[in-house]
Protein backbone atom coordinates (compact mmCIF):
# COMPACT_ATOMS: atom_id res chain seq x y z
CA UNK A 1 0.00 0.00 0.00
CA UNK A 2 1.27 3.41 -0.94
CA UNK A 3 2.24 5.64 2.03
CA UNK A 4 -0.25 8.31 1.04
CA UNK A 5 -3.06 5.79 1.12
CA UNK A 6 -1.95 4.54 4.54
CA UNK A 7 -1.98 8.14 5.71
CA UNK A 8 -5.50 8.70 4.35
CA UNK A 9 -6.76 5.65 6.30
CA UNK A 10 -5.55 7.28 9.50
CA UNK A 11 -7.58 10.41 8.80
CA UNK A 12 -11.04 10.91 10.19
CA UNK A 13 -13.86 9.77 7.86
CA UNK A 14 -14.77 13.35 6.80
CA UNK A 15 -11.19 14.02 5.73
CA UNK A 16 -10.96 10.72 3.89
CA UNK A 17 -14.20 11.56 2.05
CA UNK A 18 -12.85 14.95 1.05
CA UNK A 19 -9.68 13.47 -0.40
CA UNK A 20 -11.69 10.78 -2.17
CA UNK A 21 -13.82 13.53 -3.72
CA UNK A 22 -10.65 15.41 -4.63
CA UNK A 23 -9.20 12.36 -6.32
CA UNK A 24 -12.45 11.80 -8.25
CA UNK A 25 -12.48 15.48 -9.32
CA UNK A 26 -8.95 15.22 -10.68
CA UNK A 27 -9.91 12.06 -12.48
CA UNK A 28 -12.99 13.71 -13.96
CA UNK A 29 -10.86 16.69 -14.99
CA UNK A 30 -8.40 14.39 -16.67
CA UNK A 31 -11.27 12.63 -18.46
CA UNK A 32 -12.80 15.95 -19.50
CA UNK A 33 -9.49 17.19 -20.87
CA UNK A 34 -9.13 13.94 -22.75
CA UNK A 35 -12.64 14.32 -24.17
CA UNK A 36 -11.94 17.94 -25.17
CA UNK A 37 -8.75 16.81 -26.86
CA UNK A 38 -10.67 14.10 -28.69
CA UNK A 39 -13.34 16.59 -29.75
CA UNK A 40 -10.70 19.04 -30.98
CA UNK A 41 -9.06 16.24 -32.94
CA UNK A 42 -12.43 15.25 -34.42
CA UNK A 43 -13.20 18.91 -35.22
CA UNK A 44 -9.88 19.31 -37.03
CA UNK A 45 -10.61 16.09 -38.93
CA UNK A 46 -14.09 17.33 -39.86
CA UNK A 47 -12.71 20.70 -40.95
CA UNK A 48 -10.15 18.93 -43.12
CA UNK A 49 -12.88 16.73 -44.60
CA UNK A 50 -15.09 19.78 -45.19
CA UNK A 51 -12.24 21.58 -46.96
CA UNK A 52 -11.62 18.50 -49.10
CA UNK A 53 -15.33 18.46 -50.00
CA UNK A 54 -15.23 22.18 -50.83
CA UNK A 55 -12.21 21.62 -53.05
CA UNK A 56 -13.91 18.65 -54.71
CA UNK A 57 -17.09 20.71 -55.21
CA UNK A 58 -15.12 23.55 -56.78
CA UNK A 59 -13.40 21.09 -59.10
CA UNK A 60 -16.79 19.59 -60.01
CA UNK A 61 -18.28 23.04 -60.68
CA UNK A 62 -15.29 23.91 -62.86
CA UNK A 63 -15.63 20.59 -64.68
CA UNK A 64 -19.37 21.12 -65.25
CA UNK A 65 -18.75 24.67 -66.52
CA UNK A 66 -16.08 23.36 -68.89
CA UNK A 67 -18.45 20.63 -70.09
CA UNK A 68 -21.26 23.17 -70.57
CA UNK A 69 -18.95 25.48 -72.49
CA UNK A 70 -17.75 22.60 -74.65
CA UNK A 71 -21.33 21.44 -75.16
CA UNK A 72 -22.45 24.95 -76.13
CA UNK A 73 -19.55 25.27 -78.56
CA UNK A 74 -20.34 21.87 -80.05
CA UNK A 75 -24.07 22.75 -80.21
CA UNK A 76 -23.27 26.09 -81.86
CA UNK A 77 -21.04 24.30 -84.34
CA UNK A 78 -23.77 21.76 -85.05
CA UNK A 79 -26.34 24.54 -85.51
CA UNK A 80 -24.01 26.43 -87.87
CA UNK A 81 -23.32 23.23 -89.79
CA UNK A 82 -27.00 22.31 -89.99
CA UNK A 83 -27.99 25.82 -91.12
CA UNK A 84 -25.26 25.83 -93.75
CA UNK A 85 -26.55 22.51 -95.08
CA UNK A 86 -30.15 23.76 -94.92
CA UNK A 87 -29.42 26.92 -96.88
CA UNK A 88 -27.50 24.94 -99.51
CA UNK A 89 -30.48 22.61 -99.92
CA UNK A 90 -32.96 25.54 -99.96
CA UNK A 91 -31.08 27.53 -102.63
CA UNK A 92 -32.19 27.24 -106.20
CA UNK A 93 -29.77 26.82 -109.07
CA UNK A 94 -27.96 30.09 -109.69
CA UNK A 95 -29.54 31.75 -106.61
CA UNK A 96 -27.32 33.63 -104.16
CA UNK A 97 -27.41 32.79 -100.46
CA UNK A 98 -28.86 36.24 -99.66
CA UNK A 99 -31.60 35.83 -102.26
CA UNK A 100 -32.48 32.40 -100.85
CA UNK A 101 -32.64 33.76 -97.30
CA UNK A 102 -34.86 36.66 -98.39
CA UNK A 103 -37.14 34.23 -100.23
CA UNK A 104 -37.38 32.15 -97.06
CA UNK A 105 -38.22 35.06 -94.75
CA UNK A 106 -40.63 36.70 -97.16
CA UNK A 107 -42.45 33.41 -97.57
CA UNK A 108 -43.12 32.92 -93.85
CA UNK A 109 -46.79 32.84 -92.80
CA UNK A 110 -48.29 36.19 -91.88
CA UNK A 111 -50.13 36.97 -88.68
CA UNK A 112 -53.83 36.20 -88.49
CA UNK A 113 -56.82 37.32 -86.43
CA UNK A 114 -56.44 40.15 -83.94
CA UNK A 115 -52.68 40.37 -84.49
CA UNK A 116 -53.15 40.85 -88.24
CA UNK A 117 -55.68 43.59 -87.53
CA UNK A 118 -53.23 45.29 -85.16
CA UNK A 119 -50.37 45.08 -87.68
CA UNK A 120 -52.60 46.44 -90.45
CA UNK A 121 -53.70 49.34 -88.26
CA UNK A 122 -50.09 49.97 -87.20
CA UNK A 123 -49.07 50.06 -90.86
CA UNK A 124 -51.88 52.54 -91.61
CA UNK A 125 -50.71 54.81 -88.80
CA UNK A 126 -47.11 54.50 -89.98
CA UNK A 127 -48.21 55.56 -93.46
CA UNK A 128 -49.93 58.65 -92.00
CA UNK A 129 -46.81 59.43 -89.97
CA UNK A 130 -44.64 59.13 -93.08
CA UNK A 131 -46.92 61.40 -95.13
CA UNK A 132 -46.97 64.00 -92.36
CA UNK A 133 -43.17 63.98 -92.10
CA UNK A 134 -42.71 64.28 -95.87
CA UNK A 135 -45.23 67.14 -96.08
CA UNK A 136 -43.40 69.10 -93.38
CA UNK A 137 -39.82 68.08 -94.26
CA UNK A 138 -39.30 66.22 -90.97
CA UNK A 139 -36.32 63.85 -90.98
CA UNK A 140 -36.64 60.41 -89.42
CA UNK A 141 -35.17 56.93 -89.84
CA UNK A 142 -36.72 53.51 -89.33
CA UNK A 143 -34.85 51.70 -86.56
CA UNK A 144 -34.46 48.30 -84.91
CA UNK A 145 -37.04 45.72 -85.94
CA UNK A 146 -38.62 48.10 -88.45
CA UNK A 147 -35.42 48.17 -90.55
CA UNK A 148 -35.00 44.42 -90.16
CA UNK A 149 -38.63 43.82 -91.12
CA UNK A 150 -38.37 46.13 -94.12
CA UNK A 151 -35.27 44.42 -95.50
CA UNK A 152 -35.93 40.80 -94.59
CA UNK A 153 -39.73 40.66 -94.95
CA UNK A 154 -40.68 43.94 -96.70
CA UNK A 155 -43.25 44.05 -93.92
CA UNK A 156 -43.48 43.50 -90.18
CA UNK A 157 -41.41 40.68 -88.79
CA UNK A 158 -44.37 38.24 -88.53
CA UNK A 159 -43.98 37.81 -84.76
CA UNK A 160 -43.40 41.53 -84.12
CA UNK A 161 -46.07 44.19 -83.77
CA UNK A 162 -44.71 47.71 -83.46
CA UNK A 163 -42.99 50.46 -85.45
CA UNK A 164 -39.65 51.86 -84.27
CA UNK A 165 -38.37 55.23 -85.46
CA UNK A 166 -35.31 57.36 -84.73
CA UNK A 167 -35.81 61.12 -84.76
CA UNK A 168 -33.45 63.91 -83.71
CA UNK A 169 -34.45 66.20 -80.89
CA UNK A 170 -34.91 69.24 -83.14
CA UNK A 171 -37.05 67.23 -85.58
CA UNK A 172 -39.14 65.86 -82.70
CA UNK A 173 -39.90 69.40 -81.56
CA UNK A 174 -40.93 70.24 -85.11
CA UNK A 175 -43.16 67.13 -85.25
CA UNK A 176 -44.82 68.02 -81.95
CA UNK A 177 -45.66 71.48 -83.27
CA UNK A 178 -47.08 70.05 -86.52
CA UNK A 179 -49.19 67.54 -84.57
CA UNK A 180 -50.63 70.26 -82.34
CA UNK A 181 -51.66 72.27 -85.39
CA UNK A 182 -52.94 69.28 -87.37
CA UNK A 183 -55.38 67.88 -84.77
CA UNK A 184 -55.62 64.33 -86.16
CA UNK A 185 -52.75 62.98 -84.11
CA UNK A 186 -51.01 63.30 -80.76
CA UNK A 187 -47.57 62.69 -79.31
CA UNK A 188 -47.81 60.96 -75.94
CA UNK A 189 -45.24 60.59 -73.17
CA UNK A 190 -45.11 57.89 -70.52
CA UNK A 191 -42.30 57.59 -68.01
CA UNK A 192 -41.49 53.90 -67.70
CA UNK A 193 -40.10 52.80 -64.31
CA UNK A 194 -39.21 49.28 -65.40
CA UNK A 195 -36.68 50.17 -68.11
CA UNK A 196 -36.48 53.12 -67.17
CA UNK A 197 -37.04 55.50 -70.07
CA UNK A 198 -39.14 58.30 -71.47
CA UNK A 199 -41.57 56.50 -73.77
CA UNK A 200 -42.48 58.87 -76.63
CA UNK A 201 -45.11 57.77 -79.14
CA UNK A 202 -46.87 59.14 -82.22
CA UNK A 203 -50.54 58.17 -82.01
CA UNK A 204 -53.98 58.80 -83.44
CA UNK A 205 -56.07 61.45 -81.73
CA UNK A 206 -58.65 58.71 -81.25
CA UNK A 207 -57.93 57.59 -77.68
CA UNK A 208 -59.58 54.21 -78.28
CA UNK A 209 -56.94 53.37 -80.86
CA UNK A 210 -54.10 51.29 -79.37
CA UNK A 211 -51.69 51.80 -82.29
CA UNK A 212 -48.48 53.79 -81.95
CA UNK A 213 -45.12 54.61 -83.55
CA UNK A 214 -42.27 54.52 -81.03
CA UNK A 215 -40.05 57.63 -81.30
CA UNK A 216 -36.46 57.26 -80.08
CA UNK A 217 -34.50 60.49 -79.75
CA UNK A 218 -31.09 61.24 -81.21
CA UNK A 219 -28.86 64.27 -80.76
CA UNK A 220 -26.57 65.83 -83.35
CA UNK A 221 -22.96 66.01 -82.17
CA UNK A 222 -19.53 67.14 -83.31
CA UNK A 223 -16.38 65.18 -82.52
CA UNK A 224 -15.00 61.66 -82.68
CA UNK A 225 -18.04 59.35 -83.12
CA UNK A 226 -16.70 56.66 -80.76
CA UNK A 227 -15.89 59.15 -77.99
CA UNK A 228 -19.31 60.77 -78.37
CA UNK A 229 -20.99 57.37 -78.28
CA UNK A 230 -19.06 56.36 -75.15
CA UNK A 231 -20.06 59.64 -73.47
CA UNK A 232 -23.69 58.93 -74.35
CA UNK A 233 -23.50 55.44 -72.84
CA UNK A 234 -22.08 56.84 -69.59
CA UNK A 235 -24.77 59.53 -69.49
CA UNK A 236 -27.43 56.87 -69.94
CA UNK A 237 -26.01 54.98 -66.92
CA UNK A 238 -26.00 58.21 -64.92
CA UNK A 239 -29.61 58.92 -65.90
CA UNK A 240 -30.76 55.47 -64.75
CA UNK A 241 -28.84 55.79 -61.47
CA UNK A 242 -30.29 59.24 -60.84
CA UNK A 243 -33.83 58.00 -61.39
CA UNK A 244 -33.42 54.94 -59.17
CA UNK A 245 -31.86 57.04 -56.39
CA UNK A 246 -34.23 59.99 -56.34
CA UNK A 247 -37.57 58.50 -57.40
CA UNK A 248 -37.55 55.09 -55.70
CA UNK A 249 -39.58 56.34 -52.75
CA UNK A 250 -42.20 58.14 -54.86
CA UNK A 251 -45.42 56.70 -56.31
CA UNK A 252 -43.67 55.99 -59.62
CA UNK A 253 -42.62 52.35 -58.83
CA UNK A 254 -46.22 51.59 -57.78
CA UNK A 255 -47.61 53.31 -60.90
CA UNK A 256 -44.86 52.27 -63.32
CA UNK A 257 -46.18 54.17 -66.37
CA UNK A 258 -46.53 57.84 -65.51
CA UNK A 259 -48.18 60.14 -68.08
CA UNK A 260 -46.91 63.64 -68.73
CA UNK A 261 -49.88 64.97 -66.73
CA UNK A 262 -48.62 63.37 -63.50
CA UNK A 263 -47.25 65.83 -60.87
CA UNK A 264 -43.92 63.97 -60.97
CA UNK A 265 -43.45 64.54 -64.70
CA UNK A 266 -41.91 68.06 -64.42
CA UNK A 267 -39.33 66.71 -61.96
CA UNK A 268 -38.50 63.89 -64.35
CA UNK A 269 -38.15 66.37 -67.21
CA UNK A 270 -35.84 68.48 -65.04
CA UNK A 271 -33.73 65.38 -64.30
CA UNK A 272 -33.49 64.64 -68.02
CA UNK A 273 -32.57 68.26 -68.82
CA UNK A 274 -29.77 68.12 -66.23
CA UNK A 275 -28.46 64.90 -67.80
CA UNK A 276 -28.54 66.49 -71.26
CA UNK A 277 -26.63 69.49 -69.90
CA UNK A 278 -24.02 67.10 -68.50
CA UNK A 279 -23.77 65.40 -71.90
CA UNK A 280 -23.31 68.79 -73.56
CA UNK A 281 -20.50 69.56 -71.11
CA UNK A 282 -18.80 66.27 -72.02
CA UNK A 283 -19.14 66.48 -75.79
CA UNK A 284 -20.18 69.02 -78.41
CA UNK A 285 -23.95 68.47 -78.74
CA UNK A 286 -25.45 70.60 -81.52
CA UNK A 287 -28.96 72.07 -81.85
CA UNK A 288 -29.27 70.92 -85.49
CA UNK A 289 -27.47 69.10 -88.29
CA UNK A 290 -25.09 71.95 -89.19
CA UNK A 291 -21.51 70.90 -88.45
CA UNK A 292 -22.48 67.47 -87.09
CA UNK A 293 -20.04 64.59 -87.49
CA UNK A 294 -22.14 61.99 -85.70
CA UNK A 295 -25.34 61.21 -83.85
CA UNK A 296 -25.82 59.96 -80.30
CA UNK A 297 -28.78 58.34 -78.55
CA UNK A 298 -30.49 60.50 -75.92
CA UNK A 299 -30.17 59.26 -72.31
CA UNK A 300 -33.96 58.85 -72.08
CA UNK A 301 -33.94 55.94 -74.59
CA UNK A 302 -34.08 52.27 -73.72
CA UNK A 303 -30.80 50.36 -73.86
CA UNK A 304 -29.83 48.48 -77.01
CA UNK A 305 -29.82 44.69 -76.83
CA UNK A 306 -26.30 45.00 -78.26
CA UNK A 307 -24.47 48.32 -78.76
CA UNK A 308 -25.51 49.63 -82.19
CA UNK A 309 -23.12 52.61 -82.16
CA UNK A 310 -21.18 54.67 -82.78
CA UNK A 311 -23.20 56.61 -85.37
CA UNK A 312 -20.85 58.51 -87.73
CA UNK A 313 -22.83 60.91 -89.88
CA UNK A 314 -21.79 59.23 -93.14
CA UNK A 315 -23.54 56.04 -91.99
CA UNK A 316 -26.78 57.95 -91.47
CA UNK A 317 -26.90 60.57 -94.22
CA UNK A 318 -27.97 60.70 -96.94
CA UNK A 319 -30.82 58.34 -96.07
CA UNK A 320 -31.57 55.23 -98.07
CA UNK A 321 -35.02 53.71 -98.43
CA UNK A 322 -36.34 50.20 -97.88
CA UNK A 323 -39.76 48.92 -98.84
CA UNK A 324 -42.19 48.30 -95.97
CA UNK A 325 -45.49 47.17 -97.47
CA UNK A 326 -46.46 50.15 -99.65
CA UNK A 327 -44.04 52.55 -97.97
CA UNK A 328 -40.48 53.50 -98.86
CA UNK A 329 -39.11 53.90 -95.35
CA UNK A 330 -36.02 56.10 -94.80
CA UNK A 331 -33.20 54.17 -93.13
CA UNK A 332 -29.57 54.99 -92.29
CA UNK A 333 -27.14 54.94 -95.22
CA UNK A 334 -25.18 52.24 -93.37
CA UNK A 335 -28.23 50.23 -92.36
CA UNK A 336 -26.46 46.88 -92.86
CA UNK A 337 -23.69 47.93 -90.48
CA UNK A 338 -26.32 49.10 -87.99
CA UNK A 339 -28.21 45.78 -88.19
CA UNK A 340 -25.00 43.77 -87.81
CA UNK A 341 -24.05 45.64 -84.64
CA UNK A 342 -27.55 45.35 -83.19
CA UNK A 343 -28.43 41.77 -84.13
CA UNK A 344 -25.23 40.03 -85.21
CA UNK A 345 -26.21 37.66 -88.01
CA UNK A 346 -29.53 39.28 -88.82
CA UNK A 347 -30.25 36.71 -91.55
CA UNK A 348 -30.14 33.82 -89.09
CA UNK A 349 -33.43 32.24 -88.09
CA UNK A 350 -34.11 33.94 -84.74
CA UNK A 351 -34.62 32.17 -81.42
CA UNK A 352 -37.66 34.28 -80.48
CA UNK A 353 -39.65 33.31 -83.55
CA UNK A 354 -43.41 33.39 -82.82
CA UNK A 355 -42.84 34.51 -79.23
CA UNK A 356 -42.36 38.26 -79.43
CA UNK A 357 -45.24 40.63 -78.76
CA UNK A 358 -45.34 44.15 -77.38
CA UNK A 359 -49.05 44.71 -76.81
CA UNK A 360 -51.23 42.56 -74.56
CA UNK A 361 -54.11 40.78 -76.26
CA UNK A 362 -56.68 42.02 -73.76
CA UNK A 363 -55.71 45.61 -74.65
CA UNK A 364 -56.13 45.27 -78.41
CA UNK A 365 -59.08 42.83 -78.28
CA UNK A 366 -61.53 45.22 -76.61
CA UNK A 367 -64.50 46.17 -78.78
CA UNK A 368 -63.49 49.85 -78.62
CA UNK A 369 -59.94 49.09 -79.79
CA UNK A 370 -61.12 46.82 -82.60
CA UNK A 371 -63.59 49.45 -83.86
CA UNK A 372 -60.95 52.20 -83.68
CA UNK A 373 -58.43 50.10 -85.64
CA UNK A 374 -60.98 49.38 -88.35
CA UNK A 375 -61.73 53.11 -88.60
CA UNK A 376 -58.03 53.87 -89.01
CA UNK A 377 -57.60 51.27 -91.75
CA UNK A 378 -60.71 52.52 -93.58
CA UNK A 379 -59.37 56.08 -93.38
CA UNK A 380 -56.03 55.04 -94.87
CA UNK A 381 -57.72 53.24 -97.77
CA UNK A 382 -59.80 56.25 -98.87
Amino acid sequence: MRPINKFKRLLPPSSRSFHTFEDNSYQRMDNLEAQIHDLQTQTHDLEAQAQRLVNQNERLISLVEDLQKTSQQEHAYEQDRDMMLYWQMFRRDGESLEAAQLRFFRGLPKETGIHKLFQDAEAALFSQFDVLCRQHDILYWGSGGTILGAYRHQDFIPWDDDIDVYITRDQLQKLEQVVREDGRFRVTVLWDWYVPCKQIRFRSADEDNPCFVDLFTLDWAKGDPQQVWDAGVEQRKSFVSEIRTHFGDTNWPQTPYLPSSDPLAPKLEATLDAQLDNLKATCDILPNQTGATCLVEGPENIDDTNPSGPYPIEEWLPVEHLRFRDLEVPVPAGWKTYLSKLYGDYMAIPKDINSHEHVADDYIESSQSVAAMHRLIDEAEK
